[in-house]
């Protein structure tokens, strides 16, 4: 159990790099279908990124800090797309999705 889900597959994982442009949050080649949560970790020592919709800014969405994650449980049968961008140079982040 992550969070207050009780998974009933496997999660997926994955890294991407997150640059000042804004880019959707999946772990593999596309979101996973059925999806019951994501989250997104700034593996990053230093540069926040901020999370929102696909309009996400270097100035709006929520502020992830360095180190930090941030966790959106999604509906399963009405997908929720999640960008990132990030306020300086690249930032590596780990995404997981399970359902």
């Amino acid at each position: 159990m992550i969070g207050n889900y009780m998974l009933n597959a496997a999660p997926v994982t994955g890294e991407k790099t997150v640059t000042a442009v804004a880019a959707e949050m999946f772990a593999g080649y596309t979101a996973l279908s059925g999806r019951r949560v994501l989250i997104v970790r700034n593996d990053d020592p230093a540069i926040r990124i901020r999370v929102g919709p696909v309009g996400v800014t270097q100035q709006s969405g929520t502020p992830v800090e360095p180190g930090a994650s941030a966790e959106f449980p999604t509906d399963p049968a009405a997908p929720v797309a999640i960008y990132a961008i990030s306020e300086g140079a690249a930032v590596p982040v780990n995404i997981w999705e399970g359902k």
